[in-house]
């Protein structure tokens, strides 16, 4: 709940300009539905957003004084602050750093959806809306490469069908769109259980095409933790069991129709990372895909015991690790680099050290309780706990991905913020949002 003086500064937006307000709702909705685009979409998408925020910022900058105050924001800065600190100190290039730091700009977009914070459903059903059409262009994938309809296709490995998105980030995307849906299919009601568990359903098929294997295992771990989670919420918890086997029987058709259509593909993505994993572990071989993978973590908490107070800079990693490899006197062509560890919380570690851990950490702690403080406004049944599980769905495929690096999941993750903050204005007439939901 937010003080008086700043639900007067939301109410007197709403009174004041009702048509300034619709509109910068729209343009709220129209970014949500961008973010499951490809990354230009999601790029400018954000922009008429940004314009009308700027805009009509005399309408409602009262408000941001209660934002900015808040932890998890306080948080965000002092990310923002130390990473453009570490250009005095990266090893790597002032472009590598301004990559690297260049996704702090997703902060404006928590400004600018702050205004209409009052609308959370409406912006989660953008949301979802948005990814659900995003899918599309998998199915379109899939067709294209059935039917030998190369235009319909997208340039990807065979096995991978993540449509526009790159297979990593598609997976790391749909992970989170999962968490979303989930909550609805379990514990929502009517017609908001059917479309979670129809939403369950697609998402899952979605994850499984990318052959993103860290993806498959964060989402079986995300099903766990909600199928734990409705077990202890739900009483007297007979009223779960219907709707869980409902879901196990929509995982395992999905499954089955997985396994009928890319079964060779799904099948292909675990016996190679199985051996690569093997090779990586028993002959010290790092040249594969998951070999460099498990390279790259080690790399990074070797940057981190190097580097424990400042790191070596956002946008050092790669240059550190050649150095590295060097300095050991490895032929540094025998070692495969990328410009990140493939692990968030070791990304941090290495780029920005302790103090950065310390931020990272506690900025997610805060994500999670706020999420999970669900308010009236954030939804209709069960969707209403989504934007939490996204969330979580997020962070267990950050261990195997470094999510702040990319404008997409970073533009998600922006998002879901809003839904993170725990003080967050109660829409006037919030069951109208949603009338079904009441």
């Amino acid at each position: 709940m937010l003080p008086v003086w700043v639900d007067d500064a939301f109410d007197r937006q709403r009174t004041r300009d009702p048509f300034g307000h619709s509109v910068h709702v729209l343009l709220g909705m129209l970014t949500c539905l961008a973010l499951a685009g490809p990354t230009s979409a999601v790029e400018l998408g954000t922009l008429p957003l940004v314009a009308c925020a700027a805009i009509r910022v005399h309408r409602y900058w009262r408000s941001w004084l209660q934002l900015v105050g808040q932890p998890l924001m306080l948080l965000g800065l002092a990310w923002i602050a130390l990473g453009g600190l570490s250009r005095f100190w990266t090893a790597g290039s002032p472009g590598a750093w301004l990559d690297e730091f260049g996704t702090a700009r997703w902060m404006i977009v928590v400004l600018a959806l702050w205004p209409i914070s009052d609308r959370r459903a409406l912006l989660l059903g953008a949301l979802a809306t948005g990814f659900a059409l995003a899918q599309l262009s998998q199915l379109s994938h899939a067709l294209g490469t059935a039917l030998d309809i190369p235009a319909l296709t997208w340039d990807r490995l065979p096995g991978r069908n993540s449509g526009w998105w790159d297979p990593v980030v598609g997976g790391s995307l749909l992970t989170a769109i999962l968490g979303l849906h989930l909550p609805a299919a379990l514990w929502g009601k009517g017609f908001w259980r059917v479309l979670g568990l129809l939403g369950t359903g697609i998402t899952l098929l979605g994850i499984l095409a990318t052959g993103t294997r860290g993806a498959w295992i964060a989402s079986a771990g995300l099903i766990v933790v909600v199928l734990l989670t409705a077990a202890l919420r739900t009483h007297p918890r007979r009223r779960i069991v219907k709707p869980g086997l409902v879901l196990l029987g929509i995982i395992a058709l999905g499954g089955l129709i997985a396994s009928l259509t890319i079964g060779d593909q799904i099948k292909s993505r675990f016996d190679a990372g199985y051996t690569e994993v093997a090779r990586a572990l028993h002959e010290h071989e790092y040249t594969t895909d998951t070999g460099a993978r498990i390279m790259l973590n080690t790399w990074a908490i070797q940057a981190l015991g190097e580097h424990p107070i400042a790191g070596v800079g956002l946008g050092g990693y790669e240059a550190w690790c050649r150095a590295h490899v060097i300095s050991q006197g490895i032929d540094p062509a025998s070692r495969n680099y990328h410009a990140h560890a493939h692990n968030a919380l070791l990304q941090v570690g290495a780029t920005l050290g302790i103090p950065g851990l310390l931020i990272g950490i506690a900025f997610v702690v805060l994500m999670l309780v706020g999420s999970f403080d669900r308010q009236p406004g954030d939804g209709p049944p069960g969707y209403a706990d989504g934007p939490a599980f996204a969330i979580l769905g997020l962070l267990l495929v950050s261990v195997f991905d470094s999510i702040q690096v990319n404008a997409q999941t970073m533009g998600l993750l922006s998002v879901l913020t809003l839904f993170a903050l725990q003080q967050r204005p109660i829409p006037a007439r919030w069951q109208s949002t949603y009338p079904l939901a009441s």
